[in-house]
């Protein structure tokens, strides 16, 4: 398959979605690509990608039945369980002659990897499915400037690298197995959680020992000026430490949920992750006095007020 010519569809338009889908799109419009195809349960939302360019299906059997490559960016691991079922059901009751490669974006326990694997290969269809989350926050999407994770076979490696780069991301990382990709993510989302973790408990010694927090965000701006660093420590000092409450990038929900599975992958390899489940204990005082939907970031919040 060529990447300029094959038919792709797009499930999925949350946040992260929606920004990554335009991009795509946009992308494939200025250099005389085929269009993608969208589909949201919130139909109105395909609109906001319909404006350039692209198709809206009608429901997600017309996307099983006319894309080659589908692109899943879903809330959580349910929601991907679902619609890969609802894909698989629709191929069933069509004769398909090209095969289908699904490529998930979403963040998911390998345990659900692997569940669709097993579903994939008891449907006997000409269905391949990929892990391939990406890094980055909302800003990252819109501005194309993810990392995205590739999996399976090089060759559908290669065609989702040419896809995605640099429609709405800079680089990719191949990693042959989903499931491995999949706790490739997972532990990602883990180093930047320890970041959270550590920079909010130096923020709150600085507050109560009299340095400030404004000064030390001096110190994290000349050592470390990157993304997502940098980013988050301003939420920590902005509006007195209160930015984190309204500058939600990743919110406490799904913070919860990557630092728990985490702490499952480093169990299932025999070993602990004491600064995981130091953040986990921070995001859950969060969740328990203040309100899931804060940044996740407010974890530093929680240093403070407890």
């Amino acid at each position: 398959m060529e990447a300029s010519t094959v038919r792709v569809g797009w499930i999925g338009l949350g946040t992260m979605g929606l920004e990554m889908a335009r991009n795509l799109q946009q992308h494939r419009a200025r250099t005389g690509q085929t269009p993608i195809t969208v589909y949201n349960r919130t139909h109105a939302k395909c609109a906001l990608v319909a404006e350039h360019g692209a198709h809206v299906a009608v429901s997600l059997a017309s996307i099983a039945q006319t894309c080659t490559v589908v692109f899943l960016s879903l809330r959580d691991d349910q929601a991907v369980k679902d619609i890969v079922t609802q894909l698989l059901d629709s191929i069933a009751l069509e004769t398909r002659d090209e095969p289908l490669l699904i490529a998930d974006l979403t963040t998911v326990h390998p345990s659900t990897t692997q569940w669709v694997l097993h579903k994939i290969s008891q449907a006997n269809t000409k269905v391949r499915f990929c892990q391939t989350p990406v890094w980055g926050a909302p800003p990252a999407a819109r501005s194309a400037n993810l990392v995205y994770v590739t999996s399976g076979s090089n060759s559908d490696s290669a065609l989702l690298a040419e896809i995605s780069v640099p429609a709405f991301a800079h680089t990719t990382i191949a990693c042959d197995d989903p499931v491995r990709a999949a706790k490739f993510k997972i532990m990602g989302n883990f180093m930047i959680a320890g970041i959270l973790e550590t920079l909010g408990e130096a923020m709150a010694v600085a507050h109560d020992s009299g340095i400030s927090r404004e000064l030390y965000l001096e110190f994290v701006k000349a050592m470390f000026p990157v993304a997502p660093i940098l980013g988050y420590a301003h939420k920590m000092v902005d509006e007195d430490g209160e930015a984190s409450k309204t500058q939600v990038g990743f919110n406490i929900h799904g913070g919860m949920k990557d630092v728990g599975y985490a702490i499952d992958v480093a169990k299932s390899a025999g070993l602990d992750l004491p600064v995981a489940e130091l953040a986990h204990k921070h995001l859950q005082w969060v969740l328990d006095n203040g309100d899931e939907n804060w940044d996740w970031s407010s974890l530093a919040f929680a240093l403070r007020k407890q």
